[in-house]
């Protein structure tokens, strides 16, 4: 069985990620003939926080807002012609809780955002090496509660790997005939991580501007198969 140490030795608090209210973001587009949902955890977006020396307010470790994997995958979008509103969600406290009552409270707009293309983005919170067995129906109930619409659905494994949720991760795609982006190789590759930017090694094993960009890339062919 793979897993990454970095999995393992990630020490990014997975609660206060981001603050209160503000876990659910709108980038709203005149005219905009796609809305995309972005659904994930610190590498999709992390609030400030200082104790760790982490400034932005994107995702964790890219060098600027457009940089991080979101920004990229929607410019990958506008320079095929779209005309794109994205909503940003950090789900790090379900993530961590797996409180599913969190998915009609305080995720509540991202599902009335009524996304064309949902891309889910996490697992790395939730404590795998424990609570696989308890978060996998979670992570089922929770993709289905967000793709009722019938949105085009992409789903990603982790880039810290851990082969027992990737492969689930892969099967369940298979499964639902969901859209699916492979990156859990992309961790182990020093030159995909922030690693001489950042003194705190959590934030430094997070995807560098590099490993952001592979991301999106691979997120968008998934699309394009799709």
């Amino acid at each position: 069985m793979k897993i990454s140490k970095d999995l393992i030795n990630n020490d990014v608090p997975a609660n206060g990620q981001i603050q209160g209210d503000e876990c659910v973001s709108f980038s709203i587009a005149a005219d905009a003939d796609i809305k995309v949902l972005f659904l994930g955890n610190s590498i999709t977006r992390h609030g400030p926080a200082e104790n760790i020396g982490w400034l932005g307010d994107w995702g964790m470790a890219a060098s600027c807002k457009e940089n991080d994997y979101v920004h990229k995958f929607v410019g990958l979008l506008e320079r095929g012609g779209k005309n794109v509103s994205f909503c940003v969600v950090n789900l790090s406290d379900w993530e961590r809780s797996r409180d599913m009552s969190l998915l009609e409270s305080r995720y509540a707009a991202a599902l009335a955002f009524n996304a064309d293309i949902i891309v889910v983005r996490l697992g790395e919170n939730a404590g795998l090496a424990e609570n696989l067995k308890a978060f996998i129906p979670c992570y089922r109930e929770m993709v289905n509660y967000f793709s009722a619409n019938g949105a085009c659905i992409i789903l990603t494994d982790l880039f810290w790997e851990y082969e027992p949720f990737d492969v689930f991760v892969q099967k369940f795609a298979e499964e639902k005939s969901y859209g699916f982006a492979q990156i859990h190789d992309l961790g182990n590759y020093n030159g995909m991580k922030a690693l001489e930017q950042f003194a705190h090694k959590g934030v430094a094993v997070h995807p560098n501007d590099k490993g952001m960009e592979e991301i999106a890339k691979r997120i968008y062919g998934a699309i394009k198969r799709f």
